[in-house]
């Protein structure tokens, strides 16, 4: 099973702790693949690609697959600058997830 994660706004220390929550209390869950949607995030900071870091971490941990999508070229430049693009599996398309139903908004 799979799920979408789509957190909304500034990727921020209030939303990056909310994303990591949703994501720890998911893990128990039978999904196998999440998927974290990054189109309506307009930025993140520092605490956001620590979450999303961690969130990596967690997945890889418990034997799951995390993969990010819709990353908007902010996004996608922060993660470049700090070298962790490579770290995370990043799907160009939404053909990838398209057939998943259950989204979970953060």
């Amino acid at each position: 099973m799979n799920i979408i994660l789509q957190p909304q706004g500034n990727l921020d220390v209030k939303l990056a702790a909310l994303l990591l929550q949703k994501m720890a209390a998911l893990i128990a869950e039978n999904y196998t693949h999440y998927f974290i949607d990054l189109a309506q995030v307009k930025s993140l900071n520092h605490c956001g690609v620590s979450a999303l870091f961690a969130a990596h971490k967690l997945a890889r941990k418990t034997g799951k697959r995390l993969s990010l999508c819709n990353l908007n070229a902010t996004v996608h430049y922060i993660l470049e600058i700090s070298d962790l693009n490579g770290q995370f599996e990043i799907l160009e398309s939404n053909n990838d997830f398209l057939e998943i139903r259950t989204k979970i908004v953060v």
